[in-house]
């Protein structure tokens, strides 16, 4: 589903603009549009109760939904409906005279590849990257946080108020073990970035520059020693705790 009604959605995306346009994919495999009824479509989408009730009692396989001028990248909004609803959600971004293919995220889209991934804030970003490596090498999921793009110049402070209900505990970083997440700190007021200690020296993370969205960015495996300036903490899952 997740290759399908790409032309519908990005034909439907560029007539509804500058209107977010937004549709339901259904488990049959239909891809309908609705009515947006928010009060601002052009920066958020609402479908109205009723059509909502009724399409959740059909199943609902994805909401998709479409970015006027960007950003390529879903909004803590964004990531808190997809949460609730339980269902993968997508977004189409648009300009009005083009648009994007969808991108989709959530539980039941397939992981992307954890050294090939492009960055996308929200979806495959740095602490995408630790999340999905917590689970496929430590068996551990971690819980999933909100997040709008550059949180952390809007008075955010992601990781260290995440940490408790994420169950990590601070160590020393002469104690640094595989597996153990370290913090960043890069021309910022809070730690602003995260990776994964691989072990003899090496780290495994996801940076980008200015952008929510670059296809360029790929996660990195490089020494770590090379990022200590920037290090403020380290911090091992309770699950690792011997």
């Amino acid at each position: 589903m997740f290759t399908e009604h790409i032309d519908q959605l990005r034909r439907e995306a560029i007539t509804a603009y500058p209107s977010e346009a937004v549709w339901i994919i259904y488990a049959d495999g239909e891809c309908r549009q609705y009515a947006n009824v928010a009060s601002d479509p052009a920066t958020q989408f609402r479908i109205d109760k009723r059509t909502l009730a009724r399409a959740m009692a059909r199943g609902i396989a994805v909401i998709v939904h479409s970015h006027p001028d960007g950003p390529d990248c879903p909004s803590e909004a964004d990531m808190r409906g997809q949460r609730d609803t339980a269902v993968p959600w997508g977004i189409v971004s648009t300009n009005g005279e083009d648009a994007s293919p969808p991108f989709y995220w959530g539980a039941g889209v397939p992981v992307a590849d954890l050294e090939q991934r492009p960055f996308r804030h929200g979806v495959t970003d740095c602490y995408s990257l630790i999340r999905d490596w917590y689970a496929a090498e430590l068996d551990v999921e971690l819980p999933e946080f909100p997040r709008d793009w550059e949180w952390w110049r809007h008075g955010g402070d992601l990781y260290r108020l995440g940490l408790e209900s994420a169950g990590f505990v601070p160590v020393d970083r002469a104690e640094a073990q595989r597996g153990d997440m370290f913090f960043c700190q890069i021309h910022s007021a809070v730690p602003n970035h995260a990776g994964v200690y691989l072990g003899d020296g090496l780290a495994m993370h996801h940076l980008t520059a200015s952008k929510p969205f670059d296809p360029t960015r790929r996660p990195k495996v490089e020494p770590i020693h090379r990022w200590l300036p920037f290090v403020v903490a380290f911090y091992r899952h309770a699950s690792q705790m011997e």
